[in-house]
């Protein structure tokens, strides 16, 4: 008997026959796609090799615009992409990326043989959820996949969504859809966007420091650097229609960190 559709491409599965003959399938695992993207095809395998079988599909682009294609088509849960491409680099597809309705939501992890700042600014404040520097390790790899995935997980969305939502000033945080509510705009915020401004409308009032906003969107800062929190809090002022100079909700903290502000009574 034919399995169905459903389980026929993206699924891992174990099948046991009945007494009866027919088959019966066990222990249905739905695979994540992950979307590779990197002119070096020994790099593409290499990660291929060494993510479990069992739980990933890799998904190979060797160019910035087979990449956007695989995206749009696929719709992966997860996109590796290198800025150094020999068409489009990296950077103009994270832009594309972030800009179409259909790919705007994929989390993106940077792959880059640069390590100078201005290039993980870039990259973060397009959008990137996380970067990964050249040569990396395999294991580091996996857990930062496994980080951004269990961050864009619809389940652990919903769970928190179950929650309240977060209200302060004008604000409403929408933490099913991660949006975030202004005077009845909406403002579509990046996870890492979304999970720094809830941290601090969480703490209102109180400084919250870059080294703990960092723990809020990556489960190994140690190696990251705290400034690209400067860079987020740019982004999410800039989406809020708030000033660098004289903000309206988040203050900068000298020194020290980020605060959002209270109400005025």
């Amino acid at each position: 008997m034919p399995l169905p559709d459903k389980y026929q491409s993206g699924s891992a599965f174990t099948e046991l026959t009945a007494p009866s003959g027919s088959p019966i399938i066990v222990g249905i695992v739905m695979r994540k796609r992950i979307l590779i993207v990197d002119d070096e095809p020994n790099i593409i395998e290499l990660i291929r090799m060494n993510l479990p079988t069992g739980e990933f599909e890799v998904l190979p682009a060797w160019d910035g615009n087979t990449a956007l294609e695989v995206a749009r088509s696929e719709q992966p849960h997860l996109i590796l992409l290198d800025i150094m491409l020999p068409d489009l680099d990296g950077f103009e597809v994270l832009r594309i990326l972030r800009a179409d309705p259909i790919t705007e939501h994929i989390p993106v992890l940077l792959l880059t043989a640069r390590s100078e700042e201005p290039d993980k600014v870039i990259g973060l404040g397009l959008g990137a959820d996380d970067y990964i520097t050249k040569p990396f390790g395999l294991r580091e790899l996996e857990a930062r996949v496994r980080n951004a995935l269990r961050r864009s997980d619809p389940a652990r969305r919903q769970h928190a969504a179950e929650a309240h939502d977060v209200a302060v000033l004008d604000l409403l945080l929408d933490q099913d859809r991660r949006l975030v509510v202004r005077r009845d705009v909406v403002g579509d915020l990046t996870p890492n966007e979304f999970a720094i401004l809830q941290q601090l409308a969480r703490n209102q009032g109180k400084t919250v420091s870059r080294q703990a906003l960092l723990s809020c969107i990556s489960r190994s800062s140690s190696d990251t650097d705290e400034r690209v929190i400067d860079v987020h809090i740019r982004n999410i002022r800039r989406k809020l229609g708030d000033q660098n100079e004289s903000p309206r909700y988040i203050e900068t903290v000298r020194g020290a960190g980020y605060r959002m502000k209270q109400a005025v009574r």
